[in-house]
């Protein structure tokens, strides 16, 4: 074998380099996909695992309210101090804060006890070594450390003034010391300002409460013991935990998304494998006649097989090679992208700097690069070692490894289909994102079975119809097309597979991109609106104090003015939950477009709202927890469970788990959070909007840095957020289409260069040259169009379940199906000039060479 290999393999595919380099990228391109993925899996997990064990620094426990965006009372502390095996308490709170004069430059802020020893460990400080001088100078409420990284960058020393945007305004702040870019400043990126407890209190608008309460325990004390202890003794809607479970919690957060990364290769692979089984059998066919000649020269069919899937081992070895090394590159690449992504869609803000691989990972990704080699290339080595070698040596290849297609495919059609539905029912079910990989999958893989039924279901009729369109070189077309379905059904499928992936990944962000733009416009319905400039970590605005909106709707111009609150960290049922606290114009139903509610009556809704007697959720909320309306939701608050009848179920993207919307009053009143998220200002008639808008961010002026914006403008607002959400797929979709389109083009133009002789047959009996080419090109051109068909067909259904369910399980966002018109006709003009191209290509190939070189050529 290895003789054979070296002898009579390899220069054969040093001669066909072009199909070789297709075979072995097709493989490196799904290998690399999967070692990417992994690569971005691990790395952006073990990253946020390292941020909260270096933000909870030698605690062993740690009390929180869902993930800090509020706080709870500070005297929590104080309980915690109390139990005997307690050595230090230690109160925390955090925020986001942005350079006042340049707000795309923001900050982790964190609140700190500096006259507690843990804390001063936490943060090295370089400028102020003394540590008694340290407590000193940061005891003044206007002091801030920041890190030497961000101090160099904006040329910062120990003692200089610092303008920042907070969500108190604009403060003017004193530079006392710069941090040491180690530890917690490295895992945000250096981007890491610390201040007094008091003083950053104050500055995020959170008097009197705190975020988290670090727990460090004296030697030798029982974790578990002083946990329950504490349980008992803190108010029960506070969580006593290690620190590595709120770890875990993340990790819940974010499985969903890596689902989908995992869902969106595995599309692609099969696109990846499919294409190496065309490529592979194209090749079968054009060596049909070396194959032949082993076995006249006494080689048995075995050894022909068993040669046939060695080349494929070794060019599936040589393809997962390159595609672990590709994959290396194009995690590194996108893995601050697929960061970014993470952070819009959970709003999260966390920085991934450091790539790590795991063995495991690339031991299956090569493993499934391999075996994706030799189960592509199975059936046509099978074929071909199984031909016999005097039809082999004297048949047309174009026939000679293809065979009537059984009927039974319709039938596996028939059980991938079926498979595919129970795995979606299974994962409507369990709300599985699994089951709903496996079964978009299997749908998008059922092109290949169904292709060549469809090519030969087909003939008859579209024989006719290319003999109407064009006598003679209709006539050609048709012969050729219609003999070997099975080559017409593959080469359609092939055309299929990359069309509806294409389809597949342009739909997803073009319909959460039209879902928001109509729920901004429909729930937004004003004439301004105002917020902070700076976001919390994707697309959601920093808060800005209750007194914004007051000042605001005494300016004239201004008829009157809404205002929300939105949280995206709220526990619920061991999920991460978004609460909207709306004022009573915000609720009104006069406002909201007909169908709005999927269940409950609005104006009944909106008055038990109002009244602080109900509540409405999400599709997403009451989807995943089987929520209707008059069941009763229990939110854990501040202040204790609140617990409130749902009066309506209502669409909202506020959060991917679901949201529940209520009064602001009982937020305050509960939550006791006074801050705004957004401010909706409806206009005078008398005044133009621009002036209006000059009105108010003179009336601020350098006091508070706001986004003032027309509806139109936040609809572009989140199209650029969403744009950034998915511009991973991009990428991903961009290395796909580029090995792909290689991939089919080479199968068109080896399907019919593959027919020399029997073109040079045409022109021997008078057909002349533009006969022979017209007919080569209408039979690129009927293929691409089959493939179109077929592949908008599996496309649009395809979308249409990532889009309907499996993004509602995988990111929690019940999203409407929009028809991705301009996507689509982008994909299908694309696959149209390809065929063309590829038809043209081959024409030419075929009619350039002599009839006496075409009759001979076999």
């Amino acid at each position: 074998m290895l003789r054979l290999l070296r002898k009579v393999s390899l220069p054969q595919l040093s001669a066909s380099w072009g199909r070789t380099a297709l075979i072995v990228g097709g493989i490196a391109t799904g290998v690399s996909l999967i070692v990417a993925i992994g690569i971005i899996n691990t790395s952006v997990v073990r990253s946020i695992r390292r941020t909260i064990e270096l933000i909870a620094g030698p605690a062993a426990l740690e009390v929180v309210l869902g993930v800090g965006e509020v706080g709870f009372d500070q005297r929590a502390a104080d309980i915690v101090r109390a139990d005997p095996d307690v050595a230090a308490a230690i109160p925390l709170v955090r925020g986001t804060i942005t350079l006042a004069d340049d707000p795309a430059e923001t900050l982790q802020l964190f609140g700190a006890d500096f006259t507690a020893e843990e804390d001063l460990q936490r943060y090295p400080v370089v400028a102020n070594t003394d540590r008694r001088e340290l407590v000193r100078a940061i005891g003044d409420p206007r002091a801030i450390l920041v890190t030497t990284v961000f101090a160099r960058r904006h040329r910062l020393a120990t003692g200089a003034g610092i303008r920042l945007s907070t969500p108190q305004g604009v403060s003017e702040l004193i530079v006392r010391g710069l941090l040491e870019t180690e530890g917690l400043a490295a895992a945000v990126g250096g981007q890491l300002a610390v201040m007094d407890l008091p003083a950053a209190q104050l500055l995020l608008g959170k008097e009197d409460r705190v975020d988290q309460v670090d727990v460090v325990l004296r030697d030798g004390a029982d974790v578990n013991a002083v946990r329950r202890r504490l349980e008992d003794a803190l108010p029960h809607v506070l969580t006593v935990a290690p620190p590595a479970q709120r770890a875990a919690q993340y990790d819940a957060v974010l499985a969903s998304f890596q689902s989908m990364l995992s869902g969106i290769s595995t599309l692609c692979l099969v696109a990846g494998m499919f294409l190496v089984y065309n490529t592979t059998s194209t090749g079968a066919v054009h060596r049909a006649w070396t194959l032949a000649s082993l076995r006249v020269l006494g080689a048995d069919a075995d050894a022909v097989f068993r040669l046939l899937i060695l080349e494929a081992l070794v060019l599936g070895a040589v393809g997962t090679a390159l595609g672990v090394g590709a994959g290396i590159v194009l995690g590194r690449l996108l893995l601050p992208m697929v960061t970014d992504s993470m952070g819009i869609n959970f709003q999260l803000r966390f920085h991934t700097h450091e790539m790590h691989l795991n063995a495991r990972q690339l031991l299956v990704a090569a493993a499934v690069g391999i075996s994706t080699a030799v189960g592509a290339s199975w059936f046509a080595a099978r074929r071909a070692s199984r031909a016999h070698p005097i039809a082999a040596l004297g048949a047309d290849l174009g026939t000679m490894l293809s065979h009537r297609p059984p009927r039974r495919l319709v039938w596996w059609w028939v059980v991938l289909v079926a498979f595919s539905a129970i795995a979606l029912l299974l994962q409507a079910r369990f709300k599985s994102v699994s089951w709903g990989n496996v079964g978009a999958t299997l749908w998008n893989a059922s092109v290949v079975v169904i292709a060549i039924p469809i090519a030969q279901g087909l003939a008859r009729a579209l024989s006719g119809s290319l003999r109407v369109l064009s006598p003679v070189p209709g006539r050609i077309a048709a012969e050729s097309l219609f003999r070997s379905t099975v080559r017409t059904g593959t080469t359609t499928a092939a055309i299929a597979l990359a069309l509806s992936v294409a389809i597949t990944m342009s739909s997803l962000p073009y319909s959460f991109r039209e879902s928001v733009r109509s729920y901004v416009a429909k729930f937004l319905s004003a004439d301004l609106i105002v917020s902070a400039v700076a976001t919390e970590g994707g697309w959601l605005e920093c808060p800005i104090p209750e007194s914004v909106a007051t000042e605001i709707s005494a300016i004239p111009g201004v008829r009157t003015v809404d205002f929300g609150r939105v949280l995206t960290g709220q526990p619920f049922r061991e999920r991460r939950i978004g609460v909207l606290a709306a004022s009573d114009g915000w609720l009104d139903p006069a406002r909201l477009p007909k169908g709005w509610y999927r269940e409950g009556d609005p104006d009944a809704a909106a008055t038990a709202i109002r009244a602080g007697e109900a509540v409405d959720v999400s599709t997403t909320l009451a989807d995943h927890h089987g929520l209707h309306v008059g069941d009763r939701i229990e939110l854990q608050t501040p202040t204790g469970n609140l617990s409130l009848p749902i009066a309506g179920v209502v669409p909202d993207y506020v959060s991917d788990h679901g949201t529940v919307i209520l009064s602001r009053r009982i937020f305050v009143e509960r939550w006791g959070d006074r801050s705004l998220s957004r401010i909706t200002v409806f206009a005078d008639s008398t005044v133009p909007l621009d002036e209006l808008r000059r009105r108010i961010t003179e009336h601020f002026h350098d006091r508070y840095r706001l986004k003032v914006l027309s509806v139109g403008e936040v609809v572009a607002y989140h199209d650029r957020m969403i744009n950034r959400a998915f511009a991973f797929t991009d990428a991903i979709q961009l290395l796909i289409a580029i090995v792909t389109v290689c991939g089919i083009f080479d199968v068109l133009v080896s399907t019919i260069l593959e027919r020399r002789r029997e073109l040079a047959v045409w022109r021997v009996i008078g057909a002349d040259v533009r006969v022979v080419r017209s007919s080569v090109v209408l039979e690129a051109s009927t293929i691409g169009a089959l493939g179109v068909a077929l592949g908008l067909a599996v496309g649009l259904v395809t979308a249409l379940l990532w889009i309907k369910l499996n993004l509602r399980y995988l990111l929690g966002y019940d999203l409407e199906y929009h028809f991705p018109g301009r996507p689509m006709m982008l994909s299908v003009v694309l696959v149209a000039l390809m065929t063309l191209a590829a038809g043209y290509v081959a024409a030419r190939g075929a009619t350039r060479q002599s009839i006496l070189d075409g009759i001979r050529s076999e």
